[in-house]
């Protein structure tokens, strides 16, 4: 059975560092009050960059890392919730700006969960003796999104990219996917939202347009329980690691690190205490980024990775959680 070897990463994050005290210049917030419930104390915003611009900057370090030609690409997975046009997709944009021209293209949005949900299709796909090669990059500029009038949501979010180049690695060689799990809970979607388009054409009735399923969404920008998205976060960040390593046999504490997604560190202090893990175990960056959606799991590996902390052979743990609402987690040996 062929194995997934991720065989360089990358990660672009803009130069625009939006700090916590910058923030309390334009809504009623604090530098206290944002650290003490999140965690974080400053972002990277975009500065103009567009996703696939992101995309590529960081598509490219990945391939530089694993010395590996464009043209060598058999799949593009990209994951993101913001990209820059309905169509084309950002995966083909990604193809042309790389001259990938021999890739097939996707884009994936499971919300913060992208990464994830990537990870375990780029393993599928990489069973098929045709596809040696396949780059995933989740990219996103969630300052789209945000409403920074909007305390609750503005001081949350950030903007950043990363990508890995996925190989088939030989027989011989450890690297491997040991257990994935996904799953979804739609019927708690309203937990987190941001709309698309309205219907709007000259032949329909406005008096017949359909409510929003999600209540008045007035415009695009995210609107979040935070209170429930925080408890199923908690909940499905223990539950999916514990079954992933489960499935792999192995306990918490052989794993050299647990990546969960960067959203807030009172989850990840939660779910460590409730799956009664070591928290040194559990990797916490959003202090300097903010959550960054489906991009803040693989800039955090890109980040073990690039200092050496991350060695081959090392086991490792991801798990993301987000709108849809979406969880998944893996185990793999890097």
């Amino acid at each position: 059975m062929a194995q997934l070897k991720m065989t360089g990463t990358g990660s672009y994050l803009p130069d625009l560092i939006v700090t916590n005290d910058m923030m309390a210049q334009i809504v009623d917030t604090s530098d206290k009050w944002i650290t003490s419930r999140t965690g974080i104390s400053e972002r990277r915003l975009s500065a103009g960059e567009p996703t696939w611009y992101m995309a590529a900057q960081a598509a490219q370090r990945a391939l530089s890392a694993a010395g590996l030609e464009a043209a060598a690409l058999d799949v593009i997975l990209v994951t993101t919730v913001t990209p820059d046009y309905f169509l084309p997709s950002t995966a083909c944009i990604l193809q042309a700006e790389l001259g990938a021209d021999h890739a097939f293209c996707l884009d994936v949005n499971a919300a913060c969960t992208g990464f994830v949900y990537a990870l375990d299709l780029a393993n599928r796909y990489l069973q098929d003796p045709k596809i040696a090669h396949v780059l995933l990059v989740s990219a996103e500029n969630l300052s789209k999104l945000v409403d920074f009038k909007d305390r609750s949501t503005c001081v949350l979010f950030g903007d950043g990219a990363s990508a890995i180049v996925c190989s088939r690695s030989a027989e011989d060689e450890s690297s491997a996917v040991l257990a994935t799990r996904l799953g979804a809970e739609g019927k708690n979607g309203r937990c987190l939202v941001s709309r698309a388009l309205q219907i709007s054409h000259p032949f329909m009735n406005p008096d017949s347009v359909w409510p929003d399923r999600f209540g008045e969404q007035k415009n695009h920008f995210v609107q979040m329980e935070g209170q429930e998205v925080f408890k199923f976060a908690v909940r499905v960040l223990a539950d999916s690691l514990l079954d992933v390593a489960g499935q792999a046999g192995l306990a918490l504490e052989d794993l050299a690190f647990i990546i969960p997604h960067q959203a807030n560190s009172r989850i990840v202090e939660a779910a460590a205490r409730r799956m009664k893990v070591d928290p040194g175990l559990m990797v916490s960056r959003m202090s300097d980024f903010g959550n960054t959606s489906s991009a803040s799991i693989p800039i955090c590996l890109d980040e073990l990775i690039c200092s050496g902390r991350l060695k081959r052979g090392d086991k490792v743990a991801v798990c993301g959680f987000g709108a849809g609402l979406t969880y998944g987690a893996a185990i793999f040996v890097y």
